[in-house]
């Protein structure tokens, strides 16, 4: 090695920002490609929402936009009580009109919902307010719940909309997803880096 030629970690730390850039920015429009935003339209396509006031879980790929959020949401019943599992749950099955995913389980005009979904929140929801009464007594289950919230029950968990606790984590999405890409990219440019220079 030459007294002019860049160190192994000056080439490996002028890499990363470019691994970066690609995963950020490259790889949801490659996404943002296939999604099709049935639930509006056969020629709306999800994309990156970074506003969105709620469900922004959503905003690096989302069907939705950020009016829409404000006008549905608005219109809905407030939660005066719950668990943090129960809030989540039913925040996330509010959003259901901003999921990139939405052409797999929404199919003429009916949200295609897990049973397993419906069951699970009202068993965690039954004691939470909306208004002056809970969801225990309005509802005698999670599929009276779900009946009554407009949605079509599918058994199992195939090709219906199913709660994803991971975008409630200590992790955001988008970091997490960063990560995942990012880690064996920036690995193995180092492994080879390595291995040509010292063998």
């Amino acid at each position: 090695m030459t007294g002019c030629e860049e160190p192994f970690w000056w080439k490996f730390l002028s890499i990363c920002p470019i691994f970066l850039l690609f995963t950020c920015f490259v790889i949801p429009n490659i996404y943002a490609e296939e999604a099709l935003c049935s639930y509006y339209s056969e020629s709306r396509y999800a994309e990156p929402q970074y506003n969105l006031p709620n469900c922004s879980w959503y905003r690096d790929l989302a069907c939705c936009r950020r009016t829409e959020v404000t006008s549905v949401l608005g219109s809905m019943y407030m939660i005066h009580s719950g668990t943090k599992a129960c809030q989540a749950r039913l925040n996330y099955m509010m959003c259901y009109f901003c999921s990139p995913a939405q052409s797999k389980w929404y199919d003429k005009g009916r949200v295609n919902i897990c049973s397993s979904f419906c069951n699970d929140t009202f068993e965690e929801c039954k004691t939470t307010k909306l208004e002056t009464m809970t969801i225990g007594e309005m509802y005698g289950n999670g599929q009276e719940f779900c009946n009554a919230n407009s949605f079509e029950i599918i058994p199992g968990n195939d090709h219906c909309f199913d709660f994803d606790p991971s975008v409630f984590g200590d992790c955001s999405k988008t970091v997490c997803n960063v990560l995942l890409v990012l880690f064996p990219s920036v690995f193995f440019f180092a492994y080879y880096t390595f291995m040509s220079e010292y063998h």
